[in-house]
């Protein structure tokens, strides 16, 4: 969630360091800071909670010359948002600086043991302990103190340190938290997140669990714990700084909106050959692939509802067993794995912790592990068997909507390849779902030219306090997500359950002040939901229903309907979900909240 950035090079330390802060502000975050060691050796820190606005205004008039430099956005885990326990985090003799991602487990044990030794506490954090812990073992030289502390922490980190001892020299590490280096000529960037870095240099290199960076303006050593020096892979980053910006869209959230059916395209792009799915990252054998006897799909939050209808998909082509876990649930709950199964990882970012460490869990048990992912280089997507890359290029916004839908597209794409590889998915049946993968990006074009129509609809949340969403079959996943939308970015109260749970209690809540939102597009069990929307009705409850094109019976019964065009059933989850995402933006934006950060929430957890 935290987020870092460093530098040590030749330009205005100042301006990079809060430059990088700002393009990592969708992380979420409640407090930033920054330290420079000047060019007189002294080590300068500046802090401030909120918005990242207030440390621009404490360091706009600062003097502060010097080519080496730490900053950080924190997301508060221990210690409540403040100055004092923002980062970065000095030693006592203010000669070390440090910035800290990820949480120190043992860091209340650590921290007795060095106030014995008469260290000063001035935070409630975690990090802290890291950052006296160099100062009880500092050699003079600082990736030798680092080596020496790093296994004695238990937990997850990314760090990065500065030494006024060592002026020309910065230091990271990681372990269970991103991190990414930048190269440019006679200067090097460390960073939490490619954006970050993005506007100095395209070249990067990602950081691996394990390992220790030294960096200086003209040279990069990497090792991994047991000191052995390692080459280093360097990516070129293709993102444009444009996919930054918000293309005059009013948020960014609207923006990605506008962005599916160009990612819809992406996703399928150099998958799809013939009648043939093609994935190249999946490096499972056709013996593996053919003995897979059940499927286990593990994700968090809206990765999670692409999951669900992933489990449906497969299950219905396929006839393989699907179980979909939460997570943070699955790592915990010593699941059952045979080494037959697949595990399948959804995560946008590829590094979300509990998704991570549910990866390791399945390797453990000697299972195969496949990860959809969208950022590539990421941990999931080194250490899983294959990948699945979804090409949603850089999502701005922390409620998703274009990682979603390409994480659908990747599913019916696995599908696909996985039917074949196992000889169950027929030509005709394969040329059938490529047919309509394809009719996506149109059918979508098409729903977002009625944006000013659903705009309108959107004035049935005006003034509520909680609503309902239902589907059925497929599209309960849909659901799912639509009302996870709502509350991420509007704060109204909202649950998605399946139709024909809708009188065995939640129907309870249906009043004025709590509208149902249907899905009640074509489907084998239409007439169903119509019965559950007449239902609400007869006890006075306001609706808002999707339904098909041409849909006259679904107005009769439906205080208003946003008519979307028909597709196979199968397929209705990817358009479906598109007027939800708009109806959701539309309701945020009528109520004056912040659509790209919404309060609480980061984009990446990269902590339990």
């Amino acid at each position: 969630m935290c987020g870092i950035v460093g530098y040590i090079g030749n330009k205005e330390t100042k301006e990079v360091l809060y430059s990088g802060l700002s393009k990592l502000e969708y992380r979420g975050y409640d407090s930033a800071g920054i330290s420079i060691l000047s060019d007189d050796g002294l080590m300068k820190t500046f802090k401030s909670v909120g918005k990242l606005a207030n440390l621009g205004g404490i360091i706009k008039d600062s003097e502060i010359l010097g080519h080496v430099g730490i900053g950080h956005t924190r997301w508060a885990t221990h210690g409540v948002p403040s100055t004092r326990n923002s980062h970065p985090h000095n030693s006592q003799d203010n000669k070390l600086s440090l910035v800290h991602n990820g949480i120190i487990e043992n860091y209340a044990e650590l921290r007795e043991g060095l106030k014995n030794k008469g260290y000063k506490f001035l935070s409630d954090t975690d990090t802290e302990v890291i950052v006296h812990l160099l100062a009880d073992n500092y050699t003079g030289d600082l990736v030798e103190s680092v080596f020496k502390i790093l296994p004695i922490l238990d937990g997850a980190y990314a760090i990065g340190v500065i030494s006024s001892e060592e002026p020309d020299v910065l230091v990271t590490a990681r372990k269970g938290s991103p991190l990414v280096i930048g190269l440019g000529t006679d200067e090097k960037y460390i960073a939490s997140d490619v954006p970050a870095i993005l506007e100095y240099t395209d070249r990067v290199i990602f950081l691996e669990d394990g390992d220790v960076a030294l960096l200086k303006k003209d040279e990069i050593k990497i090792w991994d714990l047991e000191r052995n020096e390692k080459t280093t892979e360097e990516t070129k980053i293709e993102w444009s700084l444009e996919a930054a910006e918000k293309g005059g869209y009013e948020h960014f959230t609207l923006k990605e909106i506008h962005e599916q059916p160009a990612v819809i395209s992406e996703t399928l792009k150099g998958k799809i050959k013939g009648d043939s799915a093609i994935i190249d990252e999946i490096t499972l054998t056709e013996e593996e692939l053919k003995n897979i006897t059940k499927i286990h799909m593990v994700a968090c939050g809206t990765s999670y509802h692409a999951a669900l209808v992933g489990k449906y998909m497969i299950e219905q082509e396929l006839r393989i067993p699907v179980e979909v876990e939460v997570a943070s649930e699955f790592r915990y709950k010593n699941p059952i794995i045979a080494k037959t199964d697949l595990v399948i990882l959804i995560s946008q970012s590829g590094e979300t912790a509990d998704t991570l460490a549910g990866l390791r869990e399945a390797k453990k048990s000697g299972a195969k592990a496949i990860g959809i992912i969208n950022v590539m280089g990421s941990t999931i997507s080194r250490e899983a068997d294959g990948t699945v890359y979804t090409n949603a290029g850089l999502e701005i916004g922390v409620a998703s909507t274009k990682a979603f839908v390409s994480q659908l597209v990747a599913l019916y794409i696995l599908t696909l390849y996985l039917g074949e590889k196992k000889d169950i998915l027929g030509v005709e049946r394969r040329r059938y779902i490529i047919e309509n993968l394809r009719k996506l990006p149109n059918i979508v074009d098409k729903i977002l030219e009625i944006e000013d129509d659903i705009k309108e609809k959107a004035s049935i949340l005006d003034g509520v306090v909680s609503s309902i969403f239902i589907g059925r079959n497929i599209n309960t996943a849909i659901a799912y997500e639509g009302a996870l939308k709502l509350k991420e970015i509007s704060y109204i109260h909202a649950e998605g359950y399946q139709s024909g749970e809708l009188k065995h209690g939640p129907i309870a809540l249906i009043n004025e002040e709590c509208p149902l939102i249907a899905i009640a597009t074509k489907s084998d069990t239409y007439d169903k939901v119509k019965s559950n929307i007449e239902e609400v009705r007869a006890r006075g409850g306001k609706v808002l229903t999707v339904a098909t094109v041409g849909d006259v019976e679904i107005a009769e019964i439906s205080d208003e309907v946003i008519y979307i065009p028909e597709i196979d059933e199968l397929f209705s989850p990817v358009i479906n979900v598109i007027p939800l995402q708009i109806l959701s933006y539309y309701a945020a934006v009528n109520r004056g909240v912040d659509v790209d950060k919404p309060r609480n929430l980061a984009k990446s957890v990269t902590v339990e």
